[in-house]
């Protein structure tokens, strides 16, 4: 490049500079020069030039779009929150008037099945007495049941597990209907120790997922604990 070439494009460059600062400084300039919105040119992704004040307009429109996203997906996070928080209240009102334990899990099953569309619900009990878990086997699992390793670590952890389960945790915990089932989670009963496990399964792969928030299954695990526990002591 030239001696001259390299001087003309500092200069280029130091006008560009300046026209910047300018329009900076003078945010209203376009307010006293309106004509200039509609000559200044921009090129489009599709090719074709469009003028200034067109290419504003068409980022407020998406910006617009990604606001009113977001406020839809703020409304039904909110709606969702809602309706959970007001499961619980109903859920805790319902438990204080049960009477037995065939009562509290009856309960259970049909604030989860009734209000929030659960599709499957079991609850397990671990024991240590070997002839209750060999009566109601469907109820009762016993400490010393080799399948209670598929969930050794979420017991370790008193930590619930959502997702895909696996072929033979879904079997435990649903048993017949273990087919249907396409996500669940696992959620802890406890106390000072572990005494019981909840599952929760959806026809739908992707209605539990590791990603998904804990936090109404916390509560109703720590409301429903309180609920059963009095009545195994």
């Amino acid at each position: 490049m030239t001696k001259q070439a390299q001087v003309q494009n500092n200069i280029q460059l130091i006008d560009e500079e300046q026209v910047i600062e300018y329009l900076k400084e003078h945010t209203d300039f376009f307010i006293g020069h309106s004509d200039l919105l509609a000559e200044i040119e921009i090129p489009h992704e599709s090719g074709s030039a469009v003028s200034l004040i067109e290419r504003q307009l068409s980022v407020l429109r998406d910006k617009n779009k990604k606001l009113d996203h977001r406020l839809r997906d703020l409304m039904a996070a909110a709606h969702d929150n809602q309706r959970l928080n007001e499961s619980l209240q109903q859920l805790t009102i319902n438990l204080f008037m049960a009477e037995s334990l065939d009562d509290v899990i009856a309960t259970v099953i049909e604030e989860l099945k009734g209000k929030l569309e659960t599709d499957f619900v079991t609850i397990h009990f671990i024991t240590g007495d070997a002839k209750k878990s060999e009566q109601q086997a469907d109820r009762y699992l016993n400490t010393a049941d080799s399948r209670l390793q598929l969930f050794s670590k979420l017991l370790e952890d008193k930590r619930i597990q959502c997702g895909r389960l696996s072929k033979e945790q879904i079997e435990l915990l649903f048993g017949d209907e273990a087919e249907k089932i396409g996500s669940g989670a696992v959620v802890p009963l406890a106390d000072a120790n572990v005494f019981g496990l909840m599952g929760i399964g959806g026809r739908d792969e992707q209605r539990y997922h590791p990603g998904m928030g804990t936090e109404y299954l916390q509560k109703l695990a720590e409301l429903v604990s309180a609920a059963i526990k009095r009545y195994l002591d």
